[in-house]
């Protein structure tokens, strides 16, 4: 029997893996071992990331701190922007049908919530349409609920009560903490809103940026088993945070939990929903006030 592959190879073969788009049978030359092992290191590679280092990595770091991070970029009361990628896939012929997004490619939603230095904080990983992602994902369920930020530190500006936000994009719906642009907007306090938004949320399109340049694997059609698409994709994301942070992780000690606990789901009301999106109306209003006004 041949001696085992030592695990610093092993690591250093996955990270090569990800970091290029050479196919298995070239990098197992580079590294000395087969294609198939190449393919296998990989997926045990990003396994172990998931499990042991995804908690420690992608998590809602200081608030204060974050907050105050977008506020310097214009935007008050931001603890994350809210944005995604598709990820190529490569499905079995008999599965195309389920995999086929409006544009006929194959693909799963990577959606990612980053801080103001652009730190994943959070990832939902699989779907196809932006708007379900979100309203399935455990951060929108979280903030709904009022659990995903320790706290709920609320502000009053222009007789409105803000809490913490998320910034988002056209696709999702609008909620009291869920900050989308005013759609074609028709005069300077909509523009001036619409530009103060996207200019905070640049920085999760940058992360995204950054994300993809550094491990060229996710742009390509991921030639792996379905069950490890989502390791693999989630190894990236921790990545890209270990390089972001300097390779900083929680310490063994913090018992972090991702998924807040929440309330019993219940099916939505037309009235509910209708509500929610007056509500959130009014938020993204009192902002648009400030930021014309420059009075609370």
């Amino acid at each position: 029997m041949r001696r085992a592959i030592p695990v610093e190879k092993r690591v250093a073969t996955a990270l090569w893996v990800l970091a290029h788009r050479g196919s298995y049978k070239q990098i197992g030359q580079r590294f000395g071992v087969g294609a198939a092992t190449a393919r296998e290191v990989l997926v045990e590679f990003a396994l172990a990331m998931r499990k042991h280092l995804l908690p420690r990595t992608v998590y809602l770091g200081s608030v204060h701190e974050i907050m105050d991070g977008f506020a310097e970029l214009g935007f008050p009361q931001v603890v994350g922007a809210v944005d995604g990628c598709r990820c190529l896939i490569v499905p079995p012929l008999r599965q195309r049908e389920q995999s086929a997004n409006r544009m006929d490619s194959y693909s799963i939603l990577l959606q990612g919530t980053c801080d103001h230095t652009g730190r994943f904080v959070d990832v939902e990983i699989g779907g196809i349409h932006k708007a379900r992602v979100i309203c399935n994902s455990a951060i929108f369920k979280g903030m709904e609920a009022g659990t995903f930020v320790p706290g709920n530190p609320t502000i009053t500006m222009c007789g409105q009560q803000i809490g913490p936000l998320l910034l988002s994009n056209s696709d999702h719906p609008i909620r009291t903490w869920l900050m989308k642009p005013y759609p074609g907007a028709t005069n300077d306090k909509e523009r001036l809103f619409n530009e103060n938004l996207n200019r905070a949320k640049r920085v999760a399109e940058k992360a995204f940026s950054r994300l993809k340049a550094r491990w060229r694997f996710l742009t390509a059609p991921l030639h792996v088993g379905k069950e490890n698409l989502i390791p693999i994709i989630a190894s990236c994301v921790v990545l890209h945070n270990l390089c972001e942070t300097k390779g900083r992780v929680l310490d063994e000690g913090h018992h972090y939990r991702r998924n807040s606990e929440l309330p019993t789901p219940r099916a939505p009301l037309v009235d509910d929903e209708d509500e929610k999106k007056r509500e959130g109306e009014a938020v993204r209003e009192a902002l648009a006030q400030f930021f014309h006004t420059g009075r609370t």
